[in-house]
């Protein structure tokens, strides 16, 4: 607006020069005249051809400083407005810049922040498998000590009594104990009981004894967190020594509750055939 303004008063400079040099003109003229009665006719006549010459140069004059503000303006408007048009491009293309900077220093930070929480996850993914083997490992000692354990049960356990006796003795309760564990362990598992006497004494009483020792082993697994449903019993008395000839040593052994593990199905037909 400013540019403008000042072009259209450097104009109008221009065009009223002219106008005040023919204004100029004839008021030199009629001074000429008033002087020229005054002077003789060569004096008025010298000063009316300087005054002439004056009048011819100062439009000149007038023209060229209007004409040169003229130009001055008309080119410096569009040189101006080339500049400023440039200077606003910087100016914008700086703007533009540093959005476009803040732009990515915002998705930088979340690029980090992510990264930073991948990282965590990650560590904590680490862990989790680290605990993961550790307990697969444990749990493989776990059933491998319990294979052995069945593989040795898988034979027979004998709990042995002394004569005319149905109590279990001490020495014998940490392997019914290891029994129990197997049992609670492995659900599809079951146990099968067996009682037995020696030879010596009554027949009747021998077989009420064999079932009272098969009672006291299949209570004590009870306690420890066998279902009696998972446990069978038989009771033989002296019916089923372990040798044909009786002696002091074949006594003892037949003295016995024997426990076999067996699977659910196997238990299930020994069930049905008895």
């Amino acid at each position: 607006m400013m540019k403008k303004t000042l072009i259209n008063l450097l104009v109008l400079s221009l065009l009223s020069a002219p106008v005040a040099s023919v204004s100029a003109r004839v008021s030199l003229q009629n001074q000429g005249q008033d002087h020229s009665l005054d002077n003789d006719a060569d004096v008025s006549g010298m000063a009316m051809d300087d005054e002439y010459a004056s009048e011819d140069e100062q439009p000149e004059a007038l023209i060229g400083l209007g004409g040169g503000a003229l130009v001055g303006a008309l080119v410096g408007g569009p040189v101006g407005a080339i500049i400023g048009a440039f200077t606003g491009t910087l100016i914008g293309k700086s703007v533009s810049d540093t959005d476009t900077l803040h732009v990515q220093q915002r998705q930088i930070s979340l690029q980090e922040s992510q990264l930073s929480e991948l990282s965590v996850k990650q560590q904590a993914a680490e862990k989790r498998a680290s605990e993961y083997a550790k307990a697969q490992q444990e749990l493989d000692e776990l059933l491998s000590a319990q294979r052995q354990l069945l593989s040795e049960l898988a034979l027979g356990l004998n709990v042995q009594f002394r004569t005319g006796s149905s109590e279990v003795e001490s020495h014998f309760l940490p392997q019914l104990d290891d029994v129990a564990e197997v049992m609670n362990l492995s659900p599809e598992l079951n146990l099968e009981l067996k009682g037995y006497a020696d030879r010596r004494g009554d027949v009747s009483y021998n077989q009420a004894l064999s079932e009272q020792r098969l009672l006291e082993v299949r209570g004590y697994l009870m306690k420890q967190g066998v279902a009696a449903e998972r446990m069978t019993t038989q009771a033989f008395g002296a019916l089923s020594p372990l040798k044909a000839e009786q002696d002091r040593e074949s006594d003892v052994f037949d003295r016995r509750v024997t426990l076999t593990l067996q699977p659910h199905s196997t238990l299930m037909a020994t069930r049905t055939t008895q």
